[in-house]
């Protein structure tokens, strides 16, 4: 059998890597190493949660995603912006300008992912109510957290929420539209996303599970924030003028959507950051949080708004976000109106005929020592004789995370034990 090939939104710059180690500190998967100064990633171990990326000093770690001028390739364009990209402007271009600007990079339509957070929070308390054993239901929005558990709680896969994002959702229903109205080549339309970080990128590339391929390509919050920023840099704000956006768009900031979907019956949780994400799923594993009937997870910090895509500050992006809805108060119901005019019945037969519906997604093998099960369990005895061998300090002066992993590498051929150079200080301070 062919071992899979997986894609991954991360570029490596050799000749940039100092040698800093941090971005082998900071991996939750443990999937990256440093060999004779040459950064190495495990593509079978790597989640595509960005922290390396955030962490590099020297950009021998940079993201990929796919450029704008993609959209060339297609008669008509679709942007579908992410719940992000309402936070990610400052007062003088504001959400709405930004969003309209999209038209002048050459999109014919622009769709909005929090057009249907309504319709999918309804959709998730109805899949919850319809399977009361499966406690609790854990949240697939975030590609990061999916991988996560195939890879380190696959006990968990069960429990993930098996229904389209919300991102795949409006496509299809953009897509369907077009082609219905406009009556185009399917092939002539391009669906864009504009994505917070790079796990969305690879979740177009690489559908897995919970996505499958709607789009056809996803495109950097940061290449559109610069063109849109480049594009009204001598535009005054129009007096009297109300920035506002949706509910939809706090489903970005962690622990909104959890309280949308709270209607009093079911109870919700909200964790984000990667480690945080790491401590609960143990605690799920456990059997110590069943009493959640809903749990959404995002590795980012505070959420979609901390993704590594963004150019903004999580936090300022939370606030703008708040602030923006606020201002919706004071937008007139005729304008309000436009900003949401989705047919929720559509969404909801969908649906219920089970085309939202995911396969269940497989767990991700990382630990196989040995395809033959005596020579794994002679390596497993191995690892644990080296690992004895070693100081537990896990400094990750070898290029591994830690000093376990530095053994199983070792067992597999790919390090030797003089890679720790603790272990080498301290036999010459012996003799």
């Amino acid at each position: 059998m062919n071992k899979k090939k997986y894609f991954h939104a991360i570029n490596i710059i050799q000749e940039n890597c100092n040698g800093c180690s941090n971005c082998v500190r900071i991996c939750p998967s443990e999937a990256i190493r440093l060999r004779n100064s040459k950064i190495i990633i495990d593509e079978t171990r790597c989640i595509d949660c960005g922290k390396c990326i955030q962490v590099c000093p020297s950009m021998a770690l940079t993201p990929i995603s796919d450029k704008l001028k993609e959209i060339e390739n297609f008669d008509y364009n679709i942007a579908i912006i992410s719940a992000p990209f309402a936070g990610q402007f400052p007062h003088e271009i504001g959400f709405q300008r930004a969003k309209n600007t999209l038209f002048e990079l050459g999109f014919d339509e622009v769709a909005d992912e929090a057009e249907v957070s309504e319709v999918i929070a309804k959709m998730i308390r109805e899949y919850i109510q319809k399977n009361p054993k499966k406690r609790p239901v854990i949240s697939s929005d975030c590609p990061v957290v999916v991988r996560l558990i195939q890879l380190r709680f696959p006990s968990l896969l069960p429990n993930i929420l098996h229904l389209e994002a919300p991102m795949s959702v409006i496509t299809k229903y953009y897509r369907d539209k077009i082609i219905r109205e406009k009556k185009i080549d399917p092939s002539l339309v391009g669906i864009f996303l504009i994505v917070p970080c790079i796990a969305q990128v690879t979740a177009v590339h690489q559908p897995e599970g919970s996505y499958k391929r709607f789009q056809d390509g996803a495109i950097s919050m940061n290449e559109i924030f610069n063109k849109i920023v480049a594009l009204n840099i001598d535009i005054e704000p129009e007096e009297n003028e109300i920035d506002f956006a949706s509910r939809g768009h706090t489903w970005a900031i962690s622990g909104l959507e959890a309280e949308d979907v709270n209607n009093g019956e079911i109870k919700t949780l909200a964790v984000s950051g990667i480690n945080n994400v790491v401590e609960v799923l143990s605690r799920m594993e456990n059997h110590q949080l069943e009493n959640y009937d809903y749990i959404v997870l995002g590795s980012c910090t505070n959420g979609c708004v901390g993704g590594v895509l963004n150019p903004e500050n999580p936090f300022i992006a939370t606030s703008r976000i708040k602030r923006l809805m606020k201002n919706r108060n004071q937008v007139k119901i005729e304008a309000l109106k436009t900003t949401n005019n989705l047919d929720e019945d559509y969404f909801l037969k969908l649906f219920r005929n089970g085309l939202f519906d995911v396969p269940n997604l497989e767990p991700r093998s990382i630990m196989e020592l040995d395809k033959n099960i005596r020579r794994a369990i002679t390596k497993m005895k191995k690892m644990q004789e080296i690992t004895d061998l070693l100081p537990g300090l896990n400094c990750c002066a070898c290029g591994s995370p830690t000093c376990q992993a530095l053994a199983e590498d070792i067992v597999q051929g790919k390090a030797t034990l003089d890679d720790c150079l603790i272990r080498i200080r301290q036999e010459k301070q012996k003799n």
